[in-house]
């Protein structure tokens, strides 16, 4: 029966429904002057048909009508102004006004069709309307607004086609008198695809979408999120294949192409060993520097479980974005982990929709691995010479050092001052969806968050005005203020030469492979023991403090008894296995090995030095393990009162946290001071640097270009040198290099913006001039009207852009089409 009335409303109902829709919209000024339409008078009766008893909802009461079969019943009650339940012989018929208001309200809170029913039938009951059955009303509401939701969208990509139908024609008559040279180079799209276009405007709208003289043309983001899961399904009940007609999700049968090619691909494929066994192939960034960081993040590791596939069918999304945070395709993940499928899938699909010159920026939490996969398992080989591979700001604290000189979008080349969190936004903006999208059907959940795709485009296409204002005007500080920086060091003999000279060493010192363990006091076990040492201590100190708590009754605030001894629990398992893995380390040592320990135990100055860098280490992980904890915290808004009670008590244990942070940084300051002392009097090697200290003041706000990166003074590095390279010795130099790559940032992002100002212009051009052009060859009143809707909606583009980004330059005249009478 389900399967039979979704066929009579998809095949045969909703493209009747259109026609009539339309022409109701008009006559009604989009529903606004509904008095003429409800005092139609219908048959109500005759030889033709039986009588038909329908209640239709409106706000403030229930009246019933009849109607008579003879027509139909549908196309009836849509001339009056309502919406049918069902498409045949209906008995519940919906307000039009009523339903608007409902789609419109489940894009600016958590859908919720039971709770909107009930509420109405209490407001209708206590008004003495009544239905005649309870619990009647939300299945049949339900019904109507989701076929009332699929004849809207109908009429969208209607009129969105026969406005392509015209671009198509302007198109054609522009390019006729165009020579185009009959080569393999020329092959493929002359602009990016209709799709891009209208996903964002400002990357794909304009016709300069190629500039030679930049590293990318266009710069977009990938994350995935394991918050919108589904639930399995409880039964076998057949689902409405329902989905948006203008969806953004890539089909799944093209995922499991791209998912069967890698599968395929990473056991086969054998990489044939490099000349330097430091590096892979194509890379910068040291194996050992990668292998650390895949150990860093549990997205890199696609093995590991982020949601279970035994209670969810789906377990979350993979997103692509630009950079102005605008969703260009999605894709449904099924895997427990973040299978690189996915974003692979993402990237072919991208790519199939812009010209073969144009190239891009990739953003992705762990853009090194993806770079690393790619080349090792020639995945996007035909792609690979157009992409730059980046890490997003935020999650670049969790990348070694070294990685983060070259994927860092602050330090690479090309990406401007773009930070690719826009993922982090656009999940954000959906997590209202979360609760009711968990027990939702398959294409339910799809379809809905295609409609609020669609409603949060539109707000941000009214807003991009003043996205590119701020913008422009905090990157004109910025770079002011490295301008100042620059002067006041250039002005000490410093040039720009030497700088970017001074640069370049430091990447390529900070790029190397680690030294041979076996030659240096610089050995993977030595570390890993002093490392566990500082551990060993820490977890002795947090296990007394508990043992206190226990023994004098005197608890931290929120904690009970329970948790106090489940914490000394967990500290004694620790410093057992601490001890343990020491000792194993210690048994596992070469005798060289034992040699550079008992030397370094015996040196007051490289035992000094060693704790210091395990104590750094430290507090680096401590302090990237607090920004992430303490990221969600930041971001979260629109609270309920559980959400703040439990982020308020995540905020005390994170406080609880800091004061461990900061002995720990006493501790390094006082070994750097002692450091400090042992070079003055000269009992340490030849060369040797007095480490930075740490500003306790800033602790808490690292930043990309702080010292506690770098390992300055810490290795044996420069031991027995006698000059000291100005990248780590020469105050003026250190902060002329950061000075200077924000410099170049600022001027890539004022390029970008003026690219993004131009293509905003030219792509409003195009599309007043299509609506111009449809408008003056159309002559029915029905689309006349729509045309008109969408000129007003056009017009109101131009006032909300037009006055605000004349502060950025543009080659363009000032004319955005729109006559100032029209406007």
């Amino acid at each position: 029966k389900r399967q039979k009335q979704w066929q009579k409303w998809s095949q045969v109902i909703i493209p009747m429904m259109l026609g009539p829709y339309v022409t109701l919209l008009q006559e009604t000024q989009s529903l606004r002057n509904m008095s003429v339409v409800r005092s139609r008078v219908l048959c109500d009766g005759c030889d033709h048909g039986s009588l038909l008893e329908v209640s239709s909802i409106y706000f403030d009461s229930i009246k019933k009508i009849l109607i008579c079969t003879c027509k139909e019943p549908a196309l009836q009650l849509l001339s009056l102004g309502l919406f049918p339940c069902a498409p045949t012989r209906p008995t519940l018929a919906v307000d039009l006004g009523m339903l608007e208001f409902v789609r419109n309200l489940s894009m600016n809170a958590a859908p919720n069709t039971t709770a909107w029913c009930e509420t109405l039938e209490s407001f209708l009951s206590a008004r003495q309307f009544k239905l005649t059955t309870r619990d009647t009303l939300r299945k049949r509401f339900s019904s109507a607004l989701q076929w009332y939701a699929t004849l809207q969208d109908l009429k969208n990509l209607t009129m969105r086609d026969f406005l392509d139908d015209t671009r198509e024609e302007l198109w054609s008559m522009n390019t006729n008198n165009v020579d185009v040279e009959d080569d393999a180079d020329n092959a493929g799209l002359d602009r990016p695809s209709e799709y891009l276009r209208e996903r964002c405007p400002l990357c794909f709208g304009g016709s300069n979408w190629h500039q030679p003289d930049e590293l990318v043309d266009v710069i977009v983001c990938l994350d995935a999120c394991f918050t919108q899961k589904r639930r399995k399904s409880q039964g076998n009940a057949w689902a409405a294949p329902r989905e948006h007609p203008e969806t953004v999700f890539i089909p799944e049968k093209d995922v499991k192409v791209m998912e069967a090619m890698v599968e395929d691909t990473r056991p086969s494929r054998k990489q044939k060993p490099s000349a330097d066994k430091h590096y892979e192939s194509g890379m910068r960034v040291p194996t050992a520097v990668l292998d650390q960081c895949h150990e860093s993040f549990i997205s890199a590791d696609s093995s590991r479980a982020k949601a279970s596939t035994q209670l969810f069918a789906d377990t979350g999304f993979m997103a692509l974005l630009c950079r102005h945070d605008r969703v260009l395709w999605l894709v449904n993940m099924t895997s427990a982990g973040e299978k690189q499928y996915y974003a692979l899938c993402l990237l072919d699909k991208f790519f199939d929709h812009v010209p073969k010159a144009m190239r891009a920026g990739i953003l992705y939490d762990i853009g090194c691995q993806l770079h690393r996969s790619c080349l090792k398992y020639g995945f996007l080989d035909d792609v690979m010479d157009r992409i730059t591979f980046g890490i997003s700001v935020f999650h670049a604290y969790g990348h070694q050092w070294p990685c983060q000189i070259v994927y860092h979008p602050r330090k690479c080349v090309g990406f401007g001052l773009t930070d690719g969190e826009g993922c982090e936004r656009f999940w954000s903006s959906i997590k209202s969806l979360i609760p009711s999208l968990r027990v939702s059907g398959y294409y339910t959940r799809l379809y809905v968050i295609d409609t609020k795709i669609k409603h949060v485009d539109q707000t941000s296409l009214k807003g991009m005005g003043k996205w590119l204002r701020r913008k422009w005007i905090a990157t004109r500080d910025r770079k002011a203020d490295a301008v100042e920086a620059l002067t006041a060091i250039y002005s000490n003999g410093i040039s720009e030469d030497i700088i970017r000279a001074e640069w370049n060493a430091q990447v390529e010192q900070q790029t190397k492979p680690l030294a041979r363990q076996g030659k240096n006091l610089a050995d993977k076990e030595i570390y890993a023991i002093l490392i566990l040492q500082e551990q060993l201590d820490a977890y002795t100190k947090e296990q007394a403090t508990y043992q206190d708590m226990l023994s004098t009754g005197n608890y931290e605030s929120g904690l009970t008894i329970i948790e106090v001894q489940a914490y000394l629990n967990d500290f004694q398992t620790k410093i057992k296995n601490s001890l343990k893995s020491i000792q194993n380390k210690k048994d596992n040592l070469s005798i060289e090995d034992k040699a550079n320990l008992k030397k370094l135990l015996g040196n007051k100055f490289l035992q000094t030095r060693m704790n210091a860098l395990a104590v750094k280490q430290r507090i680096r992980e401590r302090l990237c393990q607090r920004k992430f904890e303490l990221n969600s915290l930041e971001r979260s808004y629109r609270k309920t009162i559980n959400r703040i009670k439990l982020e308020k008590h995540a905020q005390q244990q994170l406080k609880r946290k800091e004061p461990g942070i900061q002995v720990l940084v006493k501790k390094y300051n006082k070994l750097c001071e002692e450091l400090e002392q042992m070079i003055k009097s000269k009992r340490a090697p030849k060369g040797a640097i007095a480490p930075l200290a740490i500003d306790t003041n800033k602790l808490f706000e690292i930043d990309v270009d702080d010292d506690i990166w770098q390992d300055v003074g810490l290795t044996d590095d420069h031991d027995g040198h006698d000059i000291i390279p100005g990248w780590l010795g020469n105050d003026d130099i250190r902060s002329g290099i950061k000075a200077l790559l924000e410099l170049d940032r600022c001027i890539e992002e004022e390029t970008r913006l003026k690219k993004e100002r131009l293509s905003m212009q030219e792509w409003f051009l195009e599309e007043w001039n299509v609506m111009e052009k449809a408008y003056n060859s159309s002559n029915g009143l029905d689309v006349l009207y729509q045309l008109q809707l969408h000129r007003e909606y056009l017009l109101q583009l131009c006032l909300n852009w037009e006055q605000i980004v004349r502060v950025i330059p543009c080659s363009l005249s000032d004319g955005w089409g729109p006559t100032q009478a029209e406007l």
